[in-house]
């Protein structure tokens, strides 16, 4: 089995943090975003493409809950195929959000 991991890390600007390629076939995929204190509700999806300059494409989103004084965290499960990959913070919002993928494939 291989994996695949990869942190990127934000400031809460919205939209597509740097793609990454696949380097074999990806089955399963979880996507970890952990964030400092929100003042507001925060989503995040993962988005996929056939190659780094895209289209891309939204294959699932969740959001995370405001949390006022403590630091959050939710996951993002889906399963491949995919080439590229990169996470899409959905809105600007306040805090740091460091994003890890962790994929596996054959």
């Amino acid at each position: 089995m291989l994996e695949l991991k990869q942190t990127w890390t934000s400031t809460g600007s919205s939209g597509g943090l740097t793609a990454v390629e696949a380097p074999f076939g990806v089955s399963y995929t979880a996507l970890f975003c952990q964030a400092s204190t929100l003042a507001s509700t925060q989503s995040f999806a993962l988005q996929t493409a056939q190659r780094s300059t895209g289209p891309w494409f939204t294959e699932g989103s969740t959001s995370i809950a405001a949390t006022a004084n403590v630091s959050a965290q939710a996951v993002l499960r889906l399963t491949g195929p995919y080439l590229w990959v990169r996470p899409y913070l959905n809105s600007e919002s306040t805090g740091t959000y460091t994003l890890t993928l962790v994929a596996v494939g054959e």
